[in-house]
């Protein structure tokens, strides 16, 4: 069980945080102090090396006024040894290299001279070298000089001193810098710890928030912390899901529960007169009377059934659109020759000469039942006047314009006139035969060809429903 919690704490996320941030900010921290100790350890020896010269300068002042004055080296050789810190040791060489000089220290130090300082000194160069002791334990570093006189090297002067208080400030800033590193790693790794807890805990109450929403109780939403950062940014995002997803529960309910009902409805009344028919004997003639009441009822149950599996298939983009050119003009005039002779027979004027030529890319099928729902609409809620349908067409695309002088919808209701089963005027409703699904239908197949449908009506004055479609690209 232990090995279980444990793995599972090496797999959280704020410990991955936080274990980043301790290798980086480690990371950074030993380069920044790696840095630092090569710059001082350069600084130092920038230092020596100018102590070295100058003290170089003041010997060639000595060797001036002749190398045979061993008087004056050996006062200055007093002079350098009894210093605290860098006592300088010398040799004096002359131009072949062999000592002239030499100084009480300089000879304990086991120093060899090398080919490469005679080559520098006859090219007029000085060398710099650094090495260790006899017994390997104290480092040395040893300036080679030449000096010239006439413009003929005379002799080579080499200078020297032991680094090891340079070594011993090397050593004591390494160590306080190791001393940094381990509380840098402790205030690293609380610092580290505290901020990811910090920035992660919100994430701990949107999953167990989410947990506890499900379909029961889809109005409850996450509270925002009012940071607004990437965390109410989520919280925010998340309560948008949650929201449309309560919208598609609640439709989805609305849509069984309507849908059940108005299948219901006519199977019960199929069932009532069936059993009508069956409650006694009667003539041939009332029997096929009540069969073509059945046979009405089943073409009604029908084209429900399709408008729904349509719509259905339509939530989940399962319905593909065969795109081709289609004369729009031409579409309307078709669907218009239908139903002029069933506007006609109701006493209705018809209008539809205003056709004007435009090409758009749909498919025709469902472009036809699209107009045809709403000429239907149109002609099924006007009981006198007229029927005007024009198609024109401007910059932004082309329009169908269908209009009525009906019932008309109060303004109220415009916005709801498109949900599935709805009705404005429900005993209207059944007395033409709809179901509230024409519409919405209508809006899916406009909204489909990238366009939309609005109305514009005012109660007993009529409706008029603009389609706006796209143009075709050339």
């Amino acid at each position: 069980m232990s090995s279980k919690i444990g793995g599972k704490f090496y797999r959280r996320t704020d410990f991955k945080l936080s274990l980043w941030y301790i290798l980086t900010f480690m990371v950074s921290t030993v380069i920044i102090c790696g840095f630092l100790y090569l710059r001082l350890s350069h600084q130092l020896i920038k230092e020596i090396d100018q102590f070295l010269l100058d003290e170089t300068t003041e010997m060639e002042k000595v060797l001036s006024q002749g190398p045979e004055e061993i008087y004056f080296l050996m006062r200055f050789e007093d002079e350098v040894m009894v210093r605290k810190y860098y006592p300088f040791f010398f040799q004096i060489l002359d131009k072949e290299g062999e000592p002239l000089y030499i100084s009480k220290g300089f000879g304990e130090m086991g120093y060899v001279i090398h080919d490469e300082v005679l080559t520098n000194a006859k090219k007029g160069r000085e060398t710099r070298e650094r090495f260790l002791s006899s017994n390997r334990r104290t480092p040395y570093r040893i300036i080679s000089t030449p000096v010239y006189r006439n413009g003929k090297l005379t002799e080579i002067i080499q200078l020297g001193t032991h680094l090891r208080f340079a070594r011993k400030n090397l050593v004591h800033f390494r160590n306080n810098i190791l001393f940094a590193l381990l509380i840098v790693l402790v205030l690293g790794a609380v610092g580290g710890w505290t901020l990811a807890r910090r920035s992660l805990s919100p994430i701990g109450y949107i999953a167990s928030k989410a947990q506890s929403i499900s379909s029961e109780n889809l109005n409850e939403r996450l509270n925002p912390r009012g940071t607004g950062d990437e965390m109410d940014d989520l919280i925010l995002t998340i309560n948008d899901m949650i929201a449309r997803l309560e919208g598609s529960f609640k439709r989805m309910a609305e849509f069984t529960a309507d849908a059940s009902h108005e299948l219901k409805t006519p199977i019960c009344a199929m069932k009532g007169e069936a059993e009508v028919l069956l409650s006694r004997e009667r003539q041939p003639e009332e029997y096929q009377e009540g069969l073509s009441h059945f046979i009405d009822r089943f073409d009604h149950l029908n084209r429900m059934i399709n408008d729904l599996i349509l719509l259905s298939k339509s939530d989940s983009s399962q319905v593909e659109l065969k795109m081709e050119p289609v004369r729009l003009d031409l579409l309307i005039e078709e669907v218009c020759s239908l139903f002029q002779i069933l506007a006609e027979q109701k006493g209705l004027a018809w209008k539809a000469n205003s056709l004007q030529e435009v090409m758009i890319s749909g498919d025709k099928v469902r472009l036809q039942q699209l107009f045809t729902n709403l000429i239907d609409n149109a002609i099924k809620y006007t009981a006198k006047g007229s029927i005007e349908i024009a198609v024109e067409k401007n910059r932004d695309g082309a329009l169908v314009k269908i209009k009525d002088t009906g019932i008309g919808i109060p303004k109220v209701e415009h916005e709801k006139i498109f949900k599935r089963f709805y009705r404005v005027d429900k005993s209207r409703s059944k007395e033409t035969g709809g179901v509230g699904l024409g519409l919405s239908i209508a809006e899916w197949i406009a909204h489909a060809h990238g366009g939309r449908i609005e109305v514009e009506s005012e109660l007993d004055k009529g409706s008029t429903f603009t389609v706006y479609l796209p143009i075709q690209k050339t």
